[in-house]
């Protein structure tokens, strides 16, 4: 009941937020955005238990225009809330995978997500410091926010290190560049442990030497807008961790790297719709994670159906692979794990109104956890989403 309670009470802060939204964008400097999503999901065939849940996110925004706001030029101040909660337990454990289906699960919690103030000294140079989001930057495909599974946003090779990702951030200092108009490199430091693991609902900063950094690094060629006939992103992307934490066979150790490259491109656009493509690929230090190789790929089709231009269509196929020291170390305790769990989505996003997203979906998982014993499992459902 007192989850329904909270769900009910995001809803109506929803609504007042957009109000607040209708009077203070762009006003003194100040822009207001609320999102409330929702992922109603269901195992029906294998897994380890057919069961589902609601998955909820509130997602308020507040940002501050130093220059709108009379104070000086070229600064942003940024204020992230976020909220989440659930019904019936995560979804992973009814389906018991490893790359978690769904983008918006974690533990329920209503907390100041990120908080960052963003100066740009010239059109091809800015500089961020405060608590911020490693994934809202880095290793970004536009083509693949479409999706709800969470590979398709954060890769996993990156994402089982623990770095400042949803839905906790760290403290952080990023330098960005445009070396020419359709040209990039980012650079960031962040705290090594993201929040305290002992209080993960807690909003905390804790400096500690045994926390190290997280280290990344990113330069790519960009192109136009996103569903535009000249689209295209190409990245390669660098991460160094440093944190002392163990490994998968409890050895303790500070050194752990990683390295990634990503790319979208239109295939083709037309004034009915377009059609654009993407991939990821992922690889990770194998003595020190239980992934150390990660594939994606997908499609994205805007416009499919005729009068329904902004309607979206996706296809996508990720796959996390173990690593040979890992499958090594399990075979010592007798375990004879799969090298893989591959996790295939297709879904359609309709825009019902401005305000009302419903994204149908269905995913089918394979090997889930690289487990045996647990069957491949099929996930239907939807995401709703209120938009202000």
């Amino acid at each position: 009941m007192l989850r329904y309670i909270l769900l009910i009470s995001l809803l109506f802060s929803v609504g007042f937020t957009s109000l607040l939204a209708e009077e203070k964008s762009y006003k003194d400097g100040f822009t207001v955005d609320a999102v409330l999503s929702a992922d109603f999901i269901r195992n029906i065939d294998g897994g380890i238990e057919e069961d589902g849940t609601i998955l909820g996110n509130f997602d308020l925004t507040i940002e501050l225009d130093t220059q709108k706001a009379g104070l000086w030029d070229n600064g942003t101040f940024f204020a992230y809330f976020l909220g989440n909660l659930y019904t019936n337990e995560w979804m992973t454990s009814h389906v018991g995978d490893w790359q978690v289906s769904s983008s918006l699960e974690a533990v329920e919690a209503f907390r100041l997500y990120e908080f960052w103030y963003d100066h740009t000294f010239s059109d091809s140079l800015s500089l961020l410091v405060g608590m911020h989001d490693y994934n809202s930057e880095f290793i970004v495909l536009e083509y693949g926010l479409l999706f709800t599974h969470s590979s398709f946003g954060i890769q996993p090779d990156v994402a089982q290190v623990g770095p400042s990702i949803f839905p906790i951030a760290s403290l952080a200092t990023r330098v960005a560049v445009k070396p020419t108009q359709n040209s990039y490199v980012l650079a960031a430091v962040y705290d090594g442990v993201a929040g305290d693991p002992n209080y993960p609902k807690k909003t905390t900063i804790e400096l500690n030497n045994s926390d190290g950094v997280f280290a990344s690094l990113e330069a790519g060629l960009v192109s136009s807008e996103v569903y535009e006939a000249d689209y295209y992103k190409l990245a390669l992307g660098v991460w160094q961790h440093t944190a002392k934490v163990e490994n998968f066979a409890g050895i303790v150790d500070d050194k752990n790297s990683g390295v990634y490259l990503i790319g979208e491109k239109t295939i083709f656009a037309n004034s009915n719709g377009a059609l654009g493509a993407f991939f990821q690929l992922g690889f990770a230090d194998s003595g020190r994670n239980q992934v150390d190789r990660y594939w994606g790929v997908g499609l994205n089709y805007k416009g499919l159906l005729s009068g329904r231009s902004d309607d979206l269509l996706g296809l996508a196929v990720g796959s996390a692979i173990n690593s040979n020291e890992y499958k090594d170390y399990e075979l010592t305790k007798d375990n004879v794990v799969d090298s893989s769990e591959t996790a295939i989505e297709l879904t359609y996003e309709v825009e019902l109104y401005s305000w009302l997203v419903v994204q149908p979906l269905i995913q089918h998982i394979l090997n889930p956890s690289m487990d045996k014993t647990i069957d491949d499992s099929t996930i239907v459902g939807a995401r709703i989403s209120l938009v202000y």
